[in-house]
């Protein structure tokens, strides 16, 4: 028998088939089955999946709005490329994947932020080209960095909704026939909400309805992904509490409302620790379970009461007095007794 020659393109020993494709086969491949886990397969394989592109692409997939508008010329190829198909998703489907992405590492807030400025920018630019602005307003369209980096004004839903928007602007439909837009006449309302990356064009109206919200990023009405622990646990920065603002009225902290067994365990662990502050900011935040749609705030059970006096410091203790002034009007009749009692000052009568 003849020598046969040998293979003239041998794979690394040290690599797989898979991983000897080149970066762009790769993603390719990733993009095609959404397999989330596939980065942590190999170093090779997070190397290849690790582009902040790829990241802000998945988050288009995962969390845009289902809003009716939005099935018409949004999710363009540049916005969205194949073999990506935003449609093509279950509810279950965009559920688990939300629940996966928010879990991983590299979903952060400022990558989330830059998705909202993208996304809203893409918005405008797709759904209000036929509109005909001021040339005053047209220009804040244009420059609208400066109100996505400054938040502490905007509309933050603390009591669970959304207000009118943190920007309204009106507007004409252009028609060949269009006056100056000196014009009163008004067709259209354009409304902006930077801390949720949602734009709303509707018809003016006296009454708001908030519907066909294109928004960023957006839960599955039937059922929501879930708040990751990354956003729950030390070391509580601002960064984290941005976060779970963002998340916090539309993706779900406990499984049941009335069950919540997750916050319980994290209110527990806080108090144990004595970490008043994170304590604090969560009794004041609205939160959502997974079988209940209207946000509610922060859940205290009996024995959370019971708790804080055990782990206290006595007269003027923060935990007492932060549950006594947040909570007033929720304590058990009992629960406050013991909770006024406890703080009393030596000696006082």
């Amino acid at each position: 028998m003849g020598q046969q020659d040998p293979d003239p393109d041998p794979l690394p020993a040290q690599y797989s088939r898979l991983e000897s494709l080149p970066v762009e086969i790769i993603q390719l491949i990733f993009l095609h089955c959404l397999e989330v886990n596939l980065p942590r397969a190999s170093p090779r394989l997070s190397n290849a999946l690790a582009s902040p592109l790829l990241y802000t692409w998945l988050i288009r997939l995962a969390f845009s709005s289902t809003n009716p508008s939005s099935r018409e010329g949004f999710f363009t190829s540049d916005f969205l490329p194949p073999p990506l198909d935003f449609w093509a998703l279950s509810w279950e489907e965009r559920q688990k994947l939300q629940t996966t992405l928010l879990a991983c590492r590299w979903c952060t807030f400022s990558l989330f932020r830059r998705c909202q400025r993208e996304y809203v920018a893409h918005a405008i630019r797709r759904k209000c080209a036929g509109l005909v602005f001021h040339q005053d307003d047209m220009s804040l369209l244009e420059n609208l960095d400066a109100r996505f980096d400054d938040v502490d004004g905007c509309d933050w839903a603390i009591d669970g909704r959304r207000g009118k928007g943190d920007l309204v602007l009106p507007a004409q439909l252009e028609t060949d026939s269009t006056p100056s837009t000196s014009s009163s006449r008004i067709d259209r309302k354009v409304a902006i909400w930077f801390h949720f990356g949602a734009v709303q064009i509707r018809e003016p109206h006296e009454v708001y309805y908030e519907n066909d919200l294109f928004r960023l990023p957006c839960s599955v009405a039937i059922r929501p992904g879930r708040i990751p622990d990354k956003v729950l646990r030390s070391p509580w920065s601002d960064s984290q509490f941005k976060f779970l603002q963002l998340l916090s009225t539309d993706f779900y902290l406990d499984e049941d409302e009335v069950s919540p067994e997750r916050s319980s365990e994290i209110t527990y662990r806080l108090i144990r620790k004595r970490k008043i502050e994170p304590f604090r900011r969560l009794l004041r935040m609205p939160f959502r379970a997974a079988n209940c749609r209207v946000p509610a705030r922060w859940p205290l059970q009996s024995s959370h009461y019971s708790l804080v006096r055990r782990y206290g410091s006595g007269s003027g203790d923060p935990f007492v007095m932060t549950i006594l002034n947040e909570r007033w009007n929720d304590i058990p009749a009992d629960a406050k007794e013991d909770l006024l009692r406890y703080i009393e000052p030596e000696g006082a009568t």
